[in-house]
């Protein structure tokens, strides 16, 4: 499961991958469907995220990248904000929140459709709970 998130409560893109394909390869296309919905100043990603072109393609769209550098890179090439990627938790907690819901941890449905509509749903749920959580006095 790969996730664009805003903060702890509000997804802005989801998408499913094989257990055994990587990441990667969906940063920029869900940096992408994101995009087209509100302005997003910094990409915040692990170090799984690391590579040159993938930061190039992110720089491009007037995005900056905060993902820490891998072992082998060169530390002056790319600025990492360490502070700012502190906040990277708050994804965490979004995931968290989601695999509260037994069937979504289990990944009980084997087609991606009806999996991914299982996440929209259920992102729905975790936006809903927080706005009506929000205007209760």
């Amino acid at each position: 499961m790969v996730v664009v998130a805003a903060d702890e409560d509000t997804a802005l893109a989801v998408d499913v991958v094989p257990g055994q394909a990587g990441e990667a390869p969906l940063f920029v296309p869900m940096l992408d469907r994101a995009l087209d919905r509100v302005a997003v100043d910094e990409a915040v990603g692990d170090k799984a995220f690391d590579g040159d072109e993938l930061r190039c393609e992110v720089l491009e769209r007037d995005v900056n990248p905060n993902i820490p550098l891998k072992a082998n890179r060169d530390p002056e090439r790319w600025a990492f904000d360490a502070e700012g990627y502190r906040e990277r938790n708050r994804v965490e907690r979004l995931f968290a929140k989601v695999k509260q819901f037994r069937r979504v941890a289990t990944r009980y449905e084997k087609l991606k459709g009806t999996y991914l509509g299982l996440l929209h749903l259920v992102l729905g749920f975790i936006s809903l709970r927080r706005r009506t959580n929000v205007n209760t006095p």
